[in-house]
């Protein structure tokens, strides 16, 4: 749903995409949480091998969030949320494979 935003993000207008996109990761994480208890799922961001990719995960997450609200410059913005939002899919898709045996 937040992509139907990208063109507003482009042009210049970034924070329905970037409130979509990111509450609709926050919400994914959550809803994880509801599966397997919230004990169980800090466990298992915090163990060794998804420690790193955890942080910069929920770093982002948050980095975004507090950037798309800050009074600068739009093509700074607009290149930081881009930045972010990429980070935010790489260490995703990093946490994910992090799962399966030999994924990573």
């Amino acid at each position: 749903m937040s992509f139907k935003f990208f063109v507003k993000l482009i042009e210049g207008s970034p924070v329905p995409f970037v409130l979509n996109y990111t509450v609709g990761n926050i919400l994914s994480w959550l809803a994880s949480m509801f599966l397997c208890g919230p004990r169980r799922q800090f466990k298992y961001m915090m163990d060794e091998k998804r420690k790193t990719t955890a942080i910069v995960y929920v770093s982002c997450l948050l980095l975004t969030i507090i950037v798309v609200f800050l009074p600068i410059e739009q093509v700074i913005k607009l290149t930081l949320l881009l930045l972010f939002i990429f980070i935010q899919i790489c260490a995703q898709v990093w946490y994910t494979l992090s799962y399966i045996p030999l994924g990573r």
